[in-house]
């Protein structure tokens, strides 16, 4: 887990999409990432109305599997759900991206300035900036414990997860 100033040294740093929320994060190249992520899209295809439901799933399953009881093990659940769910955000947000673009420019043809490209991506700077600043205040509340490691986790797996999930595209 990052530590509120180790995230202020990657501030400078933020990309669009969501970073690993640890230097031990796994991938999405990882096969067992690539299996959360295949299972939480399957999860999000039967969600229905209720897509938050698929959060939570593969950490616990994870931790249901490896008997994790260790704080560090039950984070790297944690952190590999997480993964999963950057993954999926990130690959939303590419094709938000490239559907505003579009409108931008269908919208250009016709002499309206939309703005849809430019304001998705503020608005995605400002989801970072509310994402680490949360889940910062989150860890702070619970200093000399080693919960906090797993408070800062799970927020971050909550706030990645949600946003992957308001992201989806329209036809979803």
């Amino acid at each position: 887990m990052r530590s509120p100033a180790a995230l202020a040294s990657l501030a400078a740093g933020f990309v669009l999409v969501a970073d690993a929320s640890s230097a031990t994060a796994q991938t999405a190249a990882d096969p067992a990432v690539r299996a959360d992520r295949k299972a939480i899209e399957a999860c999000l295809a039967k969600a229905g109305d209720d897509p938050r439901s698929c959060i939570g799933q593969r950490s616990d399953a994870c931790q249901d599997k490896t008997k994790a009881v260790a704080t560090d093990d039950i984070a790297a659940c944690i952190d590999r759900e997480q993964s999963a769910w950057d993954a999926i955000l990130n690959e939303r947000y590419r094709r938000a991206t490239a559907d505003a673009k579009a409108t931008d420019k269908e919208l250009g043809d016709s002499g309206i300035d939309a703005g849809a490209a430019t304001s998705l991506v503020a608005a995605q700077r400002a989801w970072i900036a509310f994402r680490d600043a949360e889940c910062d205040r989150l860890y702070a509340l619970d200093a000399g414990g080693t919960i906090r490691t797993l408070t800062y986790a799970s927020c971050e797996l909550d706030l990645t997860a949600q946003r992957a999930i308001d992201l989806a595209p329209r036809d979803e």
